[in-house]
């Protein structure tokens, strides 16, 4: 099995900024064309999210669950789903004192990822991260996956802020419908 691990605001969802309501689940208008496609290429969809919120007090488990019930419903509507959703709730400078914490599941961390490839046998090495922030390509390179930026969320202010040089073998693309067709048409091998 092969996967691309997503990002949720910023690369699935428009990013609002702590994203704390059902009502302001917004996928971006090529969210479900890029899923889709990338499901028919034969990839496991698994999103990997830093829910720090959490830990902050601006949301808890609980809404965050509505808030993914209500992201994976709008997906339903049109015929996609994710295969997988991990969260990390925690932060070292949380205010809630049981996911206050350093921890090993927050991205760049790589322990959702690897749950996540031991769940479903997935081959790190044909497998892709596609996100906003540089927290997700140092994911993506650590697991031993190709790492993807978009420009959407906050992935133009690092692509400016960082350079081509300080983003580290990441491909750049404009948003994840893109990003995902290049991914289709590539022969995943020796010299990917």
């Amino acid at each position: 099995m092969k996967a691309i691990f997503l990002d949720r605001d910023g690369t699935l969802l428009v990013e609002v900024g702590y994203l704390n309501h059902p009502s302001q689940v917004v996928p971006y208008h090529f969210t479900a064309e890029a899923l889709k496609l990338a499901g028919e290429a034969g990839f496991l969809l698994i999103l990997i999210t830093n829910q720090s919120g959490i830990a902050r007090g601006y949301l808890s488990e609980a809404e965050l669950g509505a808030i993914h019930e209500r992201m994976q419903a709008i997906l339903r509507e049109s015929g996609v789903e994710l295969d997988g959703i991990y969260y990390c709730p925690h932060h070292a400078e949380g205010t809630i004192e049981r996911y206050t914490k350093k921890c090993a599941c927050r991205k760049p961390g790589t322990v959702l990822g690897e749950q996540a490839a031991e769940r479903f046998g997935i081959d790190l090495g044909a497998s892709f991260m596609i996100g906003d922030k540089e927290t997700d390509l140092a994911f993506g390179r650590a697991l031993g996956v190709t790492p993807c930026l978009v420009r959407t969320g906050f992935g133009s202010f690092e692509e400016s802020s960082r350079g081509p040089a300080g983003l580290e073998g990441a491909r750049i693309f404009d948003n994840l419908l893109n990003t995902v067709q290049w991914i289709s048409k590539r022969r995943i091998g020796p010299d990917r």
